[in-house]
């Protein structure tokens, strides 16, 4: 431990140290002027996004398995955006040996490739590079090497499209998964444009064909803590204002009811971060909206 934050630091880096270990820590200490922390890898004493990148060498050879996603959740809260480097012992299972040279048990845990990418991914990372080095002096067990970079979380993107009748009234969809009324639309594919989605999605949810007349509003505020979606509570939107050119309406897997409603009387419960896309429409104002 002690000899690897050297090195980091030869290297330029800010580099802390860590080991629960009293003994191990005095001898770190006495080796080099280094800061150096006592404690739990499972409970990490740093806040969220205190650092860069982790050097985790060796350090879940002796831990048993079971802990191991605690550790890598604490790993991955206290890092940025950024890497983990992980070195294990490979093989299978765990077992008690001893020391040849003391006579003391040693507690070792082994990990299969596939293992270790299992429990990096499940804790936030993403999969980099993974390859083995030979045993050392006196070792049975090649090592096991990952690096691991952290997931970048950003807003999703996404359309919605505004359709009113001769009537004036407004077209609105109840979702199958929650039972709230709202206006058509959905996230972005890769590979079409804002527009584009408004028309796929009001195709799929309600089986009418639009085109788009203009844009109403962009829309980037975080939605409420209550309201969270695939693992995100942000998505930016584009409101549209369509015209139906096609089609009729029919239900689909995603709605359980559609209707045109009056502006006047909205169907409840109806999701809470349309009824501004709403007003917005009924404004009918030139210039697009940005909140």
């Amino acid at each position: 431990m002690g000899r690897d934050v050297g090195h980091l630091q030869e290297l330029g880096f800010d580099a802390i140290g860590l080991d629960r270990s009293t003994g191990m820590l005095t001898e770190a200490r006495r080796r080099m002027a280094a800061p150096f922390v006592q404690a739990d890898m499972r409970h990490l004493p740093f806040a969220d996004g205190s650092f860069d990148a982790l050097w985790v060498c060796a350090s879940l050879v002796h831990l048993p398995k079971a802990h191991a996603p605690a550790v890598l959740k604490e790993c991955r809260r206290v890092l940025g955006h950024g890497h983990i480097f992980l070195t294990l012992k490979r093989g299978e299972g765990e077992r008690w040996t001893t020391n040849s040279d003391n006579g003391l048990p040693y507690f070792f845990a082994c990990y299969h490739p596939a293992e270790v990418e299992l429990l990096v991914e499940r804790a936030g990372f993403r999969v980099l590079a993974a390859w083995d080095n030979p045993p050392g002096p006196g070792q049975t067990e090649p090592w096991l090497n990952v690096i691991g970079q952290t997931h970048l979380v950003t807003p999703r993107v996404g359309a919605n499209a505004v359709i009113f009748n001769e009537a004036d009234e407004i077209l609105l969809t109840r979702r199958a998964d929650n039972g709230l009324w709202c206006l058509p639309g959905g996230h972005t594919d890769l590979g079409e444009t804002l527009a584009e989605t408004a028309v796929r999605e009001t195709l799929e949810e309600t089986g009418l064909y639009v085109e788009v007349e203009r844009l109403i509003g962009l829309y980037s505020a975080p939605f409420p803590a209550d309201l969270v979606l695939h693992g995100t509570n942000q998505i930016v939107v584009a409101s549209f204002l369509c015209r139906v050119i096609g089609g009729e309406l029919r239900l689909s897997d995603e709605t359980t009811d559609i209707g045109y409603f009056s502006t006047a009387q909205l169907p409840e419960p109806l999701l809470s971060i349309h009824h501004q896309r709403i007003a917005d429409a009924l404004a009918r104002q030139k210039a697009a909206f940005f909140r």
